[in-house]
């Protein structure tokens, strides 16, 4: 079995999905977050974290905890443990305090403990969370809580339907960015299993373009006009998911709190679903299917009755 050598700084870690969040800095350790998340009633929402730690040669083990606060109690609401590189996903070992609605939507080996808080209901408006590292080597947790909010679902949850090997427009409609507020991306991503799909960024022109070449998408909307709707092309079966769409707005610069550093994110998400049909088999022509003793018969009929034309006309 690999041993985990963690030799980590900023500049390698891979991500699941991205976050342009704030991050907060200290003794070489890292962690990253939006300060906002928006989603709507019934669906789910991400809350992001990720982080990094010093260089080390330990094999990392530990604990991922998520806190949550509302009406002024604190809880914990999320705890699993991570015994090593034998489990590369925290998932596979959770324990949860809050119930069947949380999951984890990490990947502890590149770092990134978020959560999923699914079904969401307009109790859970209002709600703040904090991200918290239990290591090996260390303790770390977010000194910036995420603010859940909730709204109303206002139509942005839909069924899209598609078929095999045509295309289907993913849409993805959020309250307009007020003045000063930038868009700096947006993201697609599969729902179960959370998976990244695409990530789509401004470009210097002013237009936005998919990372890595992914030509499958292509925007259709104008996510400085709150719509960031896209068209995925040649479908197939396997296309058929519940998706994420997250856009990260940034908010105006202000002043931060010591070793925080700036865009302040607020992170608009909303949920759909793709039902892609497959092609029905064009059925094959009738008379391939029919005995050959019928098609012979089939045949001399015809024939005769062309030959019989011939001898009418040739006696008028």
């Amino acid at each position: 079995m690999r041993s985990l050598r963690l030799w980590l700084c900023l500049s390698s870690v891979l991500l699941s999905v991205s976050v342009l969040g704030y991050n907060f800095s200290y003794h070489g350790w890292t962690i990253s977050g939006a300060d906002d998340v928006s989603a709507v009633e019934g669906a789910s929402a991400v809350l992001p974290c990720t982080f990094t730690h010093p260089p080390t040669d330990h094999i990392l083990t530990g604990s991922v905890l998520w806190h949550k606060r509302k009406s002024g109690a604190e809880s914990v609401v999320f705890n699993c443990t991570y015994p090593g590189p034998a489990r590369s996903r925290c998932d596979e070992v959770t324990q949860e305090a809050g119930g069947s609605r949380l999951r984890f939507a990490g990947n502890f080996t590149q770092r990134d403990v978020s959560i999923m808080v699914e079904r969401l209901s307009r109790e859970d408006d209002g709600a703040m969370y904090r991200c918290q590292v239990d290591l090996n080597i260390g303790p770390f947790h977010t000194v910036v809580p995420t603010r859940l909010t909730v709204r109303s679902p206002g139509g942005n949850f839909s069924v899209v339907t598609g078929t095999e090997g045509a295309s289907a427009t993913l849409l993805c409609v959020y309250p307009p960015p007020p003045l000063k507020h930038t868009p700096l991306a947006f993201t697609w991503m599969r729902k179960d299993p959370y998976r990244h799909i695409v990530t789509f960024r401004p470009q210097a022109d002013g237009s936005w373009a998919a990372e890595n070449g992914a030509t499958r998408f292509e925007l259709v909307g104008n996510p400085e006009r709150g719509n960031a709707s896209t068209r995925i092309k040649q479908l197939s079966v396997q296309d058929s998911h519940d998706y994420l769409c997250l856009v990260q707005i940034k908010k105006p610069d202000s002043k931060h709190l010591h070793n925080i550093h700036p865009p302040f994110i607020h992170q608009y998400q909303r949920e759909l679903r793709l039902r892609v049909t497959p092609v029905t088999q064009v059925a094959p022509i009738v008379i391939l299917s029919i005995p050959l003793g019928l098609k012979t018969l089939a045949l001399l009929v015809m024939y005769f009755i062309y030959c019989s034309s011939k001898l009418r006309f040739g006696r008028d």
